[in-house]
């Protein structure tokens, strides 16, 4: 029954930390359309956005990781091996994905363009990323 619960966490937290990228994408179509003088709330809308991401993900690695520890599978599984120096290699993107748009956004010199551009490159490589384990978490590879 805890194993079940922990899955349903985890489950969760990854849709959670996976699924409001999807809307980030929409609001940037509309904040194009959209008049200069309407961006900030655009960027506040984002904010938003990029925090459930944010806070979803601090839900998935504990309950992967309690998940792994009642699962069964090995600590040194090639697929767990696999995810461990993913994760380690991008925990710093993850973390910083955004950083730039959210400084540029109180930038005197604000372009709606350029913000647009800068967080719909830093969407896409996050979705990648998150589709990299989500894959890794699901088929559980077996790389040797």
């Amino acid at each position: 029954m805890l194993y079940n619960i922990l899955l349903f966490a985890h489950v969760i937290s990854a849709v959670v930390a996976t699924g409001p990228l999807f809307a980030i994408l929409p609001l940037l179509s509309r904040m194009k359309k959209a008049p200069e003088a309407e961006a900030l709330s655009y960027v506040n809308a984002l904010q938003g956005v990029l925090r459930a991401v944010a806070h979803g993900g601090h839900y998935v690695v504990p309950t992967g990781l309690v998940l792994i520890h009642f699962s069964g599978w090995s600590w040194g599984s090639s697929w767990l091996i696999v995810t461990y120096i993913a994760m380690t290699l991008s925990l710093y993107f993850m973390a910083t994905a955004f950083k730039p748009a959210r400084i540029y956004a109180k930038n005197a010199d604000f372009s709606k363009d350029t913000y647009i551009h800068m967080v719909k490159v830093a969407t896409w490589k996050y979705i990648v990323l998150m589709g990299f384990f989500i894959w890794l978490m699901t088929s559980k590879p077996n790389f040797w």
